[in-house]
């Protein structure tokens, strides 16, 4: 959510395989594969600290480690999309809530709750809080 909201340049460095500092263990490890771009970002997951939001802490830390064009993909931005004409033309999700995907359910409420967050969190940074 946040790489869709913000949007940063996109940057040619980290291409696998290549070794740099795990920003979590302070360590240096190899990245040979995609694999271990994402055991790192299971360590930022299991370190996450609740005064941020995954999203926040995701957005700011794997470029740390990581080109974020090796985790991202169109199913990320196609469901970010999907909520969007959800919410904005009322579309239902399903015939009923019981008869809804709760995947996608769960999927949507974090879209929600970061978008939200990256919304504030740029308000902040530019100075234009809606507190």
């Amino acid at each position: 959510m946040w790489y869709w909201f913000l949007q940063p340049d996109e940057h040619e460095q980290l291409i696998l395989p290549y070794s740099c500092l795990n920003p979590i263990t302070r360590k240096t490890r190899d990245y040979n594969t995609i694999d271990d771009i994402w055991q790192t970002i299971k360590d930022v997951v299991d370190a996450h600290d609740p005064k941020r939001t995954l999203g926040q802490e995701l957005y700011y830390l794997v470029p740390l480690f990581a080109n974020p064009q090796y985790v991202l993909d169109e199913h990320h931005f196609s469901l970010i999309n999907e909520y969007h004409y959800v919410k904005d033309y009322n579309i239902p999700l399903g015939k009923t809530l019981n008869k809804t995907d709760a995947i996608k359910l769960d999927y949507f409420t974090i879209i929600k709750n970061e978008l939200a967050s990256v919304i504030k969190h740029k308000q902040e940074k530019d100075g234009r809080s809606k507190s």
